[in-house]
This record gives C-alpha cells, sequence and structure tokens, in this order.
C-alpha cells in the first residue's frame, strides 16, 4: 500500500472594522485635517488551511451576504515574483483581470469582480510559495457603497490573510502581524477599487481609533469606546458634483470659503484633543463641535434637509448629531452621551424611523484588525 499523507486543518478569523469620517470632509480636499474613525461594523474572514497538497492547491473563496462561492487552481495564477515592498504592478494587475473575467460568471458584479482581483493580486505579491491554498469565507455587516469603509475593509483582511500565509510557511510562532505593512498592502488594493484613494479608509481599518489626515495619513491615536448611531437618510448624492460646487463657491468667494474651512480646520484640531478624554468629562464640547461642523458644512452647501433633520432631532434629544462624507444625502451620525439611557436612545430611533431613516447602533473607536486561530 503507498503512504498516506495525514492533513492537519488550521483555521482563523480575521476581523476587520469599518470606518466613519467624523470631522473636516470637504475641507480635507483643500489641505485641512480630518478625521476618521472605526466603527464596529465588521468584515470578518474566516480562513481554513489544509497542509495536505493536494488539499491545499486552490483558492476557494465564498462571499456570504452575496451567495457567490468561486474556486480557482493555484496553477492558474500568473508567476510573478514576491515584492519586498509594497508596490501596484500594473501587468500582473491586467493579467489577473483578465483572468478573472474568464473565471467569474457572465453577470458577476464589477465589485465582486475586483475583490478577486484584489485578493489574487496580493496572493501573487506577498505569499512565497505557490503551494499554499487557502479556503476563505467572508461575511460583513458593513453596507457596500454607504461610505462606511466596505472595500478597505476587504482590502485590510485580504492583506492581514495574505501575510498571515506567508509567516505560517516559514514560522511556526505566533504571528505578530506588522501593522504598518499590512496597511500599505491594502492601500495598493483600494486604488483598485477607487483610483485615486486618500489612505484614510485603510488607514483605519487596519489600525482602529481614529486617525488624522492631512493630505496623507499624519498620526493616528486611541480613545475610548463610546456609542455612535449610524442615520442612513436613504437620499442618493454624487460625492464628484458635491465636492465641484463646492470648489465653484470657493472660486467665486475665495475669501469667504477660506475661513470657512479653516474653521472646520480648527474643530479638527481640537477633536484629537477633546476625545482622547473619556467623554463623560466633555461630551458637551464633543456636542458643540460636532454642531459647529454641521452648520459650516450647510453653509458650503452640501447639506440636505434630511441631514438639518437628523442633526435637529439629535440636538433636541441633547445628543451631538452631523452628516458625514460627502453630504447632500447619504449619511448622519449621532454621537451619543455617556448619560443617555436605552429608553432615551429608543425614543431617538423611534423618531428617526419615524420619518423613514434607517438606524445602525454601533460603537466608535474599536480596535482594527484581529486575527484569531480557532481550535478545532
Amino acid at each position: 500500500m503507498g503512504e498516506t499523507q495525514e492533513s492537519t486543518v488550521r483555521k482563523f478569523v480575521i476581523k476587520t472594522p469599518g470606518k466613519l469620517i467624523l470631522t473636516g470632509e470637504h475641507a480635507v480636499v483643500y489641505g485641512k485635517l480630518a478625521l476618521a474613525a472605526s466603527v464596529d461594523l465588521t468584515t470578518e474572514f474566516f480562513l481554513t488551511l489544509h497542509t495536505h497538497r493536494k488539499r491545499s492547491s486552490s483558492i476557494s473563496v465564498f462571499l456570504e451576504d452575496l451567495k457567490f462561492d468561486w474556486s480557482l487552481p493555484l496553477a492558474e495564477l500568473p508567476v510573478s515574483c514576491v515584492k519586498t515592498t509594497p508596490e501596484m504592478d500594473v501587468e500582473l494587475l491586467e493579467r489577473l483581470k483578465l483572468l478573472i473575467t474568464d473565471k467569474v460568471p457572465s453577470d458577476t458584479s464589477h465589485t465582486v469582480q475586483m475583490a478577486l482581483v484584489a485578493l489574487c493580486f496580493l496572493y501573487c505579491s506577498v505569499v512565497d510559495s505557490s503551494q499554499m491554498g487557502f479556503e476563505i469565507r467572508v461575511k460583513s455587516t458593513i453596507p457596500i457603497g454607504a461610505g462606511l469603509g466596505s472595500s478597505a475593509a476587504f482590502s485590510v483582511g485580504s492583506s492581514t490573510v495574505c501575510h498571515l500565509l506567508r509567516h505560517l510557511q516559514s514560522d511556526h510562532n505566533q504571528f505578530v502581524p506588522n501593522l504598518d505593512l499590512i496597511n500599505s498592502w491594502a492601500f495598493q488594493c483600494e486604488k483598485m477599487f477607487h483610483a485615486t484613494p486618500s489612505g484614510i479608509d485603510n488607514a483605519v481599518c487596519t489600525h482602529g481609533g481614529v486617525v488624522q489626515y492631512r493630505k496623507t495619513v499624519i498620526g493616528s491615536v486611541s480613545i475610548p469606546e463610546a456609542r455612535v448611531l449610524l442615520v442612513n437618510t436613504g437620499v442618493g448624492r454624487q460625492t464628484k458634483l458635491l465636492v465641484e460646487a463646492v470648489r465653484k463657491r470657493r472660486d467665486n468667494f475665495p475669501a469667504i470659503i477660506d475661513h470657512i474651512l479653516d474653521a472646520i480646520d480648527k474643530i479638527s484640531c481640537k477633536m484629537v484633543e477633546v476625545i482622547q478624554q473619556p467623554s463623560d468629562a466633555n461630551y458637551s464640547v464633543i456636542q458643540d463641535l460636532l454642531s459647529t461642523n454641521h452648520w459650516l458644512l450647510s453653509s458650503l452647501g452640501v447639506s440636505h434637509d434630511s441631514l438639518d433633520e437628523i442633526h435637529r432631532l439629535a440636538r433636541a434629544n441633547d445628543q451631538a448629531g452631523k452628516l458625514t462624507g460627502a453630504g447632500g444625502g447619504g449619511l448622519a451620525f449621532v454621537w451619543i452621551s455617556p448619560t443617555c439611557s436605552d429608553e432615551q436612545m429608543n425614543a431617538l430611533q423611534r423618531q428617526l424611523t419615524l420619518r423613514n431613516y434607517t438606524c445602525w447602533p454601533t460603537r466608535l473607536g474599536v480596535k482594527g484588525v484581529q486575527i484569531e486561530e480557532i481550535a478545532d
């Protein structure tokens, strides 16, 4: 009889948070400070590895929320040299786009195709051996296209998976992730989704807490976790048009608009100081800063009746609320006071849902990417 080869199974879960812009929208386009924080809406990668080579000769992906199942033999991936530093290999990217297009059903969405391209790109660029296949099941509570970092969470999770695979090939000690490296590779993936991303989304999803951005990521701080209510107005908007409208106002009235942008910058700078302290000691300051930021953005013409109503309802219930992201509709958030009872929170949610807004209670300032091995 031939010699049998044992198969060892190892399982991991990689959990990545979403992100929320706190302050600095639109002003960040002009070199002002913006802050973005992690929220505990998550994307989770359930990773399974088989040491038996015949069981590990492919990449298998199941996107649970989309009911999308896909597998690719490793032998069909382009041969690529592992990179020592993160970089965009355009030739590899184009070859993978053609490969994925040929290997998925014709009705597969562009977003799903780019997710597969990003994952395979990282595998070819980061993992040492063509023999380390894997199975992953991905599920997420981050809405797609809502400005909450869904693509960045996927990119960071995929980067973490590939760096974990690389580590397991050569080292049996506990994996200590290099967050800067994971983040840098995730940024390469974000370019596939967004062409010219700022880097703030993937930085928040990697490091957690609050990330400071001024033309580039300039730092991050940990903050005490806080309760937040995300509110979807259901009103569609086009970010590009809103950004162009602010630029036109600035061109027409530079002396006025520049003062507004400077004021938003000062709010972000002050928020960095305030949010690192327990919010029960300075919630009124947070409330005033967020409220002022909301009205400054409104003066730039990027608010909406629905966003102003959410802000007004938050204030009427002694909470702090503002629009987030491009404005013009989309999302707002309410930073909940630490003294707000469950009854008061439920009352606010009822008032919002009666106006046909969708609410997600979540937490602000959670940990960044996390990795855990699961025992059988």
